[in-house]
């Protein structure tokens, strides 16, 4: 996964659900970590049970809003300042919101899009430059199942899911057409155990949308767990795959149907 003695991962995301668990993975594997959330005591608390776990690595909270572009830019000098290189950028933060898609105003699109796609996007280009001139890098974006399928009242999340696979397919793209030395890995899991759904708010009185927020609920509680999911994402990034489908049998057969379409029309 690396050749150097003590590797640097950064996560956004990090204080809680699937940030949480790939970097506690990764500090069982004895990688240095700087740590972005918003959610400050959440992240400290992370910070302070990942250095207690692996006492060896050395372990850099820092709090920010990943809506904010200069704060997403900054994480790149604080990391390279503070560990001299970074080998893995791992975009885990996501907001998960439901609703109808004309009656979300531009303030609800903008705060979803700016931390699940333009967050990685800023990321992105402050970290690259960096990983060119110390010549690797792997950048792992978690995208979800609804970044290649449809998702009735999820329209902001499945827009900035579909954003994040095709960036990260481009992206991969030019790399490899540039011969630089940087990959590309996009995660598209389903239903993972994590604290997303508390975002989805109280009772609204519109059956279709109630019902959508129980069932997302449920299936999210009865998910893999986010250790699962790092164990799949980290297996992936040793091997430099690009596409990773940790819930590869949900997604076949609506692919499947997809397909069937696009041949009809061909």
């Amino acid at each position: 996964m690396h050749n150097h003695p003590t590797p640097c991962a950064v996560i956004t995301g990090a204080a809680s659900g699937i940030g949480r668990g790939i970097a506690a993975a990764l500090a069982a594997r004895g990688a240095n970590l700087m740590l972005a959330d918003i959610d400050s005591a959440a992240l400290h608390s992370t910070a302070r049970h990942l250095s207690d776990i692996s006492p060896a690595i050395r372990v850099l909270p820092i709090v920010a809003d990943l809506s904010q572009p200069g704060q997403v830019a900054g994480l790149a000098g604080s990391a390279f300042e503070a560990f001299g290189r970074v080998d893995w950028l791992f975009n885990c933060a996501g907001l998960l919101v439901s609703g109808r898609s004309w009656e979300f105003d531009e303030q609800q699109w903008a705060r979803l899009m700016d931390v699940n796609f333009w967050s990685v996007v800023r990321a992105t280009r402050a970290f690259v430059p960096r990983m060119v001139a110390q010549g690797s890098g792997h950048i792992i974006n978690i995208a979800s199942l609804a970044g290649m399928l449809p998702a009735p009242w999820l329209a902001p999340y499945t827009v900035s899911k579909h954003a994040l696979v095709s960036y990260s397919e481009t992206l991969q793209q030019e790399f490899q057409a540039l011969g630089m030395p940087l990959h590309v890995s996009v995660a598209l899991p389903g239903p993972v155990d994590t604290g997303i759904s508390r975002n989805l708010g109280a009772a609204t009185g519109d059956p279709a949308i109630d019902g959508l927020n129980a069932y997302l609920r449920g299936m999210i509680a009865e998910g893999m767990t986010p250790a699962q999911l790092a164990g799949i994402v980290l297996a992936a990034v040793d091997n430099r795959q690009f596409w990773i489908f940790p819930h590869a049998g949900m997604l076949k057969g609506a692919l499947q149907q997809r397909s069937a379409m696009l041949q009809a029309v061909a």
